[in-house]
């Protein structure tokens, strides 16, 4: 009986006093469950997973799950890019991906709150754009009068903390499955799917790939942080580096401070996963059109 015994008073203990329970295996270099403090966990990337969509992807960062589905739809372009269509991005949260979803009590978690929701598509469309990942002049039927638009959906279907790095790598997915159907163009200038002709791919440059860090204190750092960690953090650090090597986003969230070596640290770490997702989903990310 020993052994439930702790079990039971281990657990108890990290339920009252969580930030303690955590720092003690932090003092060690190692987290709850077994990760170093710079350990991602396993990923996988599937193509084609939503057979409705334009194109789509499913993603896994450890128990966190997102699905991406691409909706094309003509549109008007800018009168100042008339020759570039354009993409939105949007993120949900599916109502069964977490048992914390309902809860009131997630103030500073990522679960339940809408702006960091928001915030966070709007993040990851500020990443794919300076990325440059797409060149979005394919993406135009006819000069200043019609354009394709992408309309990048994202739903978390499974939270384990760190949706931001599994929903780009879905992105990125996503967008190479997508396929640009033929076209034609009416009298009156209505664009109409044409019978005739092939799909085209989209050109894919580049992927973005990043890596969050989660801010505990001014002394402990952890990359991929799950679901519990979040609840303790200070503050975040995303940064994304493309499958060329360019640093295309540092974005940090919260009131602690991190020094310039620290973030010199977090963006030799993100390079080098990087490359090492290059290698590890060269199906995915190993190939880039010229």
């Amino acid at each position: 009986l020993a052994v439930p015994v702790m079990a039971m008073q281990s657990a108890a203990y990290q339920k009252l006093h969580p930030r303690e329970y955590y720092k003690k295996f932090l003092e060690h270099g190692i987290r709850p469950d077994g990760r170093g403090l710079m350990d991602v966990r396993r990923t996988a990337v599937s193509l084609g997973s939503i057979k409705t969509a334009d194109g789509s992807a499913l993603a896994k960062v450890g128990g966190t799950t997102v699905a991406c589905g691409l909706k094309l739809e003509v549109g008007i372009p800018s009168a100042l890019k008339p020759k570039e269509g354009r993409f939105e991005v949007s993120l949900k949260l599916a109502s069964l991906c977490s048992p914390e979803i309902n809860k009131k009590s997630l103030g500073r978690t990522f679960v339940g709150n809408d702006k960091r929701i928001d915030a966070m598509a709007a993040t990851i469309k500020k990443t794919i754009a300076s990325s440059q990942m797409m060149n979005l002049e394919e993406l135009c039927i006819k000069e200043g009068a019609s354009v394709w638009v992408v309309y990048i959906d994202l739903v978390c279907v499974d939270f384990s903390g760190n949706i931001f790095d599994a929903a780009l790598m879905a992105v990125g997915g996503a967008l190479r499955s997508l396929q640009l159907p033929p076209t034609q163009i009416a009298e009156d200038g209505e664009v109409m799917l044409s019978r005739e002709g092939k799909s085209s791919r989209l050109t894919i440059k580049r992927y973005p790939i990043s890596i969050s860090f989660g801010i505990l204190d001014q002394k402990h750092i952890v990359a991929d942080p799950t679901a519990e960690e979040e609840k303790l953090l200070e503050g975040r650090l995303s940064v994304a580096f493309t499958t060329d090597g360019h640093l295309c986003l540092v974005h940090k969230e919260g009131r602690e401070s991190i020094s310039s070596k620290r973030i010199n640290d977090c963006l030799d770490i993100a390079e080098k996963y990087a490359e090492k997702m290059v290698k590890k989903h060269p199906k995915v990310f190993g190939f880039v059109a010229s």
